[in-house]
């Protein structure tokens, strides 16, 4: 079977190997596909591609800002969009290229705008990239990631007794060696989205306090369990506070967050439930 990914390349390099793309195809070739990745930025993207050569082309590109993406809607391979992003974008730039495109089906990795054209794909985490190193826990809670509209959360965390890291956009195997530098990590989903984040940290054996979802319980996500689960800023307080207090505690829902992620919500994962939809097309 082959396969082409469609997506930019990187524009960071610290963390160019953190790619959709890249850590797809690895999963991919794992399952016995022959995979390929093009797209603006990579070394092959000026060379004439064969779109129909393929079995299956999946589009991951969210951000065409220059318009790079072809026209697929008369090539005969099975074809697939993931739209990553629809909790910042809107979902109608990804139905406008489903409909260009001639897509086959649109993977949707924020389950509230998944349609009868779509099916839900959550996001998860690259277990080759991103795993627990058993290094110090140097802080008691961090913060690593992008601001967006955290902002007051943050402050929140900033002005508490206990030791508070702060890292903004740190990225690659620096933002891996920041995550299992904390004991708790503190994470807020942008929106109604459930983040990559989340996955990373549970998968770097890190405490995950994150944000209300409704559909965490679908992905075996279950507060107090594998992970904690604050509504509002009293809530995110005694959460922490909580698990600060009890270090047995702490290393329970550590472990069995790292349990969840490696078993539910890897690439390898992901690969497996893409086959079996290309399989239903």
């Amino acid at each position: 079977m082959k396969i082409l990914l469609i997506q930019e390349n990187g524009r960071h390099e610290k963390n160019r190997n953190f790619r959709e793309c890249f850590s797809m195809k690895k999963a991919l070739i794992k399952k016995g596909a022959e995979c390929e990745v093009w797209g603006l930025g990579h070394e092959n993207y000026k060379e004439n591609i064969s779109f129909n050569n393929f079995d299956l082309i999946l589009n991951l590109e969210n951000y065409d800002e220059t318009n790079w993406v072809p026209d697929l809607s008369n090539i005969s391979s099975k074809k697939m969009l993931w739209s990553i992003d629809s909790h910042c974008r809107g979902q109608e730039v990804y139905d406008r290229e489903f409909k260009r495109g001639n897509y086959d089906k649109m993977l949707q990795s924020t389950k509230y705008f998944v349609n009868e054209n779509s099916i839900w794909f959550p996001n998860c985490f690259d277990n080759t990239l991103l795993k627990n190193k058993n290094s110090e826990k140097k802080h008691s809670v961090g913060f690593c990631g992008n601001i967006v509209n955290r902002q007051p959360w943050i402050d929140l965390l900033s002005n508490q007794e206990f030791d508070f890291k702060k890292d903004i956009f740190v990225i690659g195997e620096d933002m891996v060696n920041a995550v299992n530098s904390y004991k708790i990590h503190f994470h807020k989903n942008i929106s109604i989205d459930i983040a990559y984040r989340n996955f990373e940290t549970m998968g770097c054996g890190t405490a995950l306090v994150t944000s209300f979802n409704e559909d965490y319980r679908d992905l075996g996500m279950i507060d107090g369990e594998n992970c904690m689960i604050y509504r509002d800023h009293n809530e995110l307080i005694q959460k922490i506070s909580l698990l600060l207090e009890n270090e047995e505690y702490l290393l329970k829902i550590s472990k069995a967050g790292e349990e969840l992620a490696n078993r539910k919500h890897t690439y390898n994962n992901r690969a497996d439930l893409l086959l079996e939809i290309y399989e239903n097309l």
